[in-house]
């Protein structure tokens, strides 16, 4: 049985029965899979949270509409005032909704073998974040904050996302409170593209992305070269 405690767990690490632990190589490269009997989210336990963890759950709450279900994040849009207030009677629908998009996901491909991958949306870049500048400087929320504003600005590049889709996008991250992007000198972005070449969705020493055609659908898989990732992450 699971008992999540943070909005991070209850909308993401709960679902899905992965479990993993971080190496200095790189992030949740060692893991099992191991479904729970049980997953009890009890909304009272997000009232506990310092502000800073609240607000980095937000962004895998974010994550939910961009790759799945457009509407849901028009909605995020429309209520975030009221979800960073911590309404119960608001967020119990969205957290509900953000475990059956995973669910859904997951019941399809349980061992990430194809359609699981779009959950990792902004993770190829945030994982190697976390990874490159310390595991605890970013949270995984902000970092991932980082890397699906970076991928939504790819998805504009390779798959023409709507720009006015990317500032929607960009903007909601703000409105949250959540980072929306780093600055890096050459040395710390090299050593971000090493990080990234650990990563568990690099395939044929290609880096992989998830990436949006438009917000509510996404296509994964995507080759990215470095320089243009290079460019989005100095612009």
């Amino acid at each position: 049985m699971q008992i999540p405690t943070t909005l991070l767990a209850q909308v993401d690490s709960s679902v899905g029965g992965k479990t993993g632990v971080n190496l200095r190589a790189g992030k949740n490269l060692v893991g099992a899979f191991y479904q729970p009997k049980l997953v009890l989210c009890d909304l009272e336990t997000l009232k506990t949270l310092p502000e800073r963890e609240f607000r980095a759950g937000l962004a895998e709450v974010i994550k939910y509409g961009i790759i799945y279900d457009a509407k849901l994040f028009t909605q995020i849009e429309r209520d975030l005032p009221k979800i960073l207030k911590r309404n119960e009677k608001v967020l119990a629908p969205i957290i509900a909704r953000c475990c059956e998009i995973k669910a859904d996901v997951v019941s399809q491909d349980e061992t990430e073998s194809g359609l699981r991958a779009i959950l990792n949306f902004g993770h190829t870049i945030g994982h190697a974040i976390e990874n490159s500048v310390g595991y605890g400087k970013f949270l995984h929320g902000e970092a991932i904050s980082i890397g699906q504003v970076a991928a939504a600005k790819l998805s504009n590049r390779i798959l023409k996302l709507p720009q006015h889709d990317v500032e929607r996008i960009e903007n909601l991250f703000r409105r949250a409170g959540l980072p929306p992007q780093i600055k890096l000198n050459s040395a710390q972005r090299q050593k971000l593209f090493s990080a990234m070449r650990l990563d568990k969705k690099v395939s044929g020493g290609e880096i992989k992305f998830v990436l949006a055609k438009k917000i509510g659908r996404v296509v994964w898989g995507q080759k990215v070269s470095p320089a243009l990732i290079d460019e989005i992450l100095s612009a």
